[in-house]
């Protein structure tokens, strides 16, 4: 499977602090880079044995340019009928746009949905409310009717984003629960955000409340009201070998394209130099031939570590350059999110066979 992201816009209806566009500079993706950066992805597309083509439309809100959306899966619908790929596609929104048109469209064409919210009210007004500082909660709540017909009729869950940083740490275990146990969300991705200058103290707390975390998850499996959370997922698959150092292959299997055309590997890292190529003039070989070859880090301290064949925030190249400066360098929170991560697995072994929701998702 190949997977391209189209940051489709650098607008948005909100502004999030810890937005990873940073200060948006209003631009949208314009037509054409589109349906340059989609023809780019159906070439890549076809080097998989699956020949399978994932399209995931990001912002900014995305929504804010639905037309264009609609325009570019039309687009995507004519070039694939002589190649005849599998078709995915998927959206990131804020869940402040949403009406009857655009969840007929989601759901007429498959889409999978990706919602970012981080708590209650209290919890998602610290860090996300609209450009006067106003709160969006109630128009998020409004809009939950779309969000739950969009379950029923097309058997996908929404999968709910909710990002972790420092104004909002000591929070992790009840926004997790009123997540899940109050709007009754069954997919809960939880983001840190590595950009923030964590202390030793605050990663302390961030790691109690997900153990606290990981036993709310537990109970609510074992009284059949359990949910995927991405956290355990990771913990269930902790000891699985994996194939190649380079674990997500962004830049090789996937790749993120920003609103003026420019490729990169992932989001993870959008400095200029990260760039791996233009819609224009396809990948650059000097920046991908690296990525093929990256096996292993020069950090003795990794090296000597327990954990460090089952760590992958070794390789998680492009993160590591952004925060740390350095490929070398894994980011200090996600290495203690790691730690934890083992810590979990070897003392709940006997009890990690949990029911999980089974949707027919791609989030």
């Amino acid at each position: 499977m190949y997977t391209m992201t189209l940051e489709i816009n650098q607008r948005c209806n909100l502004r999030c602090q810890y937005c990873y566009l940073g200060e948006k500079n209003g631009t949208k993706m314009s037509y054409e880079t589109a349906c340059k950066a989609i023809d780019r992805a159906f070439l890549y597309t076809k080097i998989h044995k699956d020949q399978t083509l994932w399209i995931d439309f990001i912002g900014g809100e995305p929504l804010l340019d639905f037309d264009m959306i609609c325009k570019l899966v039309e687009y995507i619908y004519q070039k694939n009928a002589e190649v005849k790929y599998k078709l995915l596609f998927s959206l990131t929104t804020n869940a402040t746009i949403f009406n009857e048109e655009i969840l007929a469209f989601l759901l007429e064409n498959e889409f999978a949905i990706k919602v970012s919210i981080d708590g209650d009210r209290e919890v998602n007004n610290i860090n996300r409310v609209d450009c006067s500082g106003d709160s969006v909660y109630d128009k998020i709540l409004a809009n939950l009717v779309y969000l739950k017909e969009f379950e029923q009729k097309s058997g996908r869950f929404v999968q709910v984003t909710n990002v972790i940083t420092g104004n909002n740490y000591d929070k992790y275990y009840e926004s997790l629960v009123y997540l899940t146990k109050e709007l009754g969300f069954k997919i809960i991705d939880t983001a840190i955000d590595v950009s923030y200058a964590w202390s030793p103290e605050e990663i302390t707390i961030l790691m109690n409340g997900i153990r606290k975390s990981f036993d709310y998850f537990i109970e609510a499996a074992k009284k059949n009201q359990g949910f995927r959370w991405d956290f355990v997922d990771k913990v269930v698959n902790f000891k699985n070998k994996r194939k190649k150092f380079y674990t997500c292959g962004a830049g090789i299997i996937s790749s993120y394209v920003r609103t003026e055309g420019g490729i990169y590997a992932c989001p993870g890292n959008l400095s200029p130099s990260a760039e791996i190529g233009t819609v224009e003039d396809g990948l650059k070989k000097e920046k991908i031939d690296p990525l093929k070859q990256f096996d292993s880090i020069d950090n003795p301290e990794c090296g000597a570590c327990e954990i460090s064949e089952h760590c992958t925030e070794q390789s998680c190249a492009m993160q590591n350059l952004a925060v740390m400066g350095d490929i070398n360098k894994p980011i200090p929170v996600m290495c203690k999110l790691r730690k934890l991560i083992y810590e979990v697995y070897t003392q709940n072994e006997d009890c990690l066979l949990y029911t999980s929701p089974s949707p027919r998702d791609r989030g």
